[in-house]
């Protein structure tokens, strides 16, 4: 937790002190234009983080799967004001190697609609790096459905977070500067079903070898908040880094004018209690107009 604190930190002062434009997370869509996303997921697992965060093999020697689909989309309300939505559907599998013969095979999979995400985003500032406030809602009509595995907890959920940001010019030799940007998210999520509240910190960050394609990194987590009723306590951090491809117009980060993008990244989960430690490999493809 200190780390990651740490390195918020050190994020933000790069924010502030260094010149240029704002960008990412913070950003809202233009006025009456739309963005939107098609993210998709596979990831998978033969490990899992135990309640004492400590990295062990599933039961069973079992092995975990999934697909994740979801399309997204934003629309500028005002140049400050943005109204966001999704739909997320999955497809899941679990098998289990190492049982007892007389028990057979364990082999199981589902699919259907996992959540549905509803919320807005307000621009606060933009000087001396933009801010911006976030409130969003999952609600998670397919968990109770009777099948394994289900997709995902049920855990219906409102976040509120604050989203800061800017992008900067790294001086590497008289005049040649390598363009990045850099921003952090955190704020706090109310969970039901049993599940206790956490905290969410984004950290995300890249740079420009050439005018088209951008190379970005990020950690993204969340930490199980303080409480005192018995619910169950998840936390995790995955971290992945990849590459976007910026096809034509502008880019995933300022988000101006017209723009279509392709990204794929690699991650993994590096930490985490009372989770599954996923591999992933995700692409997205992204347009606004």
């Amino acid at each position: 937790m200190r780390k990651f604190l740490a390195l918020s930190i050190a994020i933000l002062m790069i924010s502030v002190l260094m010149p240029k434009e704002v960008f990412a997370g913070a950003w809202t869509v233009p006025k009456h234009h739309v963005w939107g996303e098609v993210y998709t997921k596979y990831s998978w697992a033969k490990d899992c983080f135990e309640a004492n965060c400590k990295r062990n093999r599933l039961p069973g020697h079992a092995w975990s799967q999934e697909i994740h689909l979801e399309p997204k989309l934003e629309f500028g309300v005002t140049d400050w004001l943005t109204a966001l939505g999704s739909v997320a559907w999955f497809w899941g599998q679990y098998e289990i190697y190492d049982r007892p013969p007389a028990w057979g095979s364990y082999y199981a999979k589902n699919n259907g609609l996992k959540y549905i995400t509803a919320g807005g985003r307000a621009r606060l500032f933009t000087n001396p790096c933009i801010g911006s406030v976030q409130v969003k809602s999952w609600i998670y009509p397919g968990y109770d459905n009777g099948k394994s595995p289900t997709p995902g907890k049920g855990d219906d959920a409102i976040e509120i977070k604050g989203l800061l940001g800017k992008s900067f010019i790294l001086p590497l030799y008289e005049k040649f500067g390598l363009p990045c940007y850099a921003g952090v998210e955190s704020g706090y999520r109310f969970r039901n079903h049993h599940v206790a509240n956490d905290v969410p910190i984004f950290l995300e960050g890249g740079f420009w070898p050439t005018n088209w394609f951008l190379v970005k990194g990020e950690i993204d987590s969340y930490i199980t908040a303080p409480t005192r009723r018995d619910d169950r306590k998840e936390s995790y951090a995955i971290w992945r880094a990849g590459g976007v491809y910026q096809v034509f117009g502008g880019d995933s980060v300022y988000r101006k004018g017209q723009l279509f993008n392709i990204e794929i990244t690699y991650g993994q989960t590096f930490w985490g209690c009372n989770t599954t430690a996923y591999q992933e490999v995700a692409w997205k493809v992204d347009v606004q107009f």
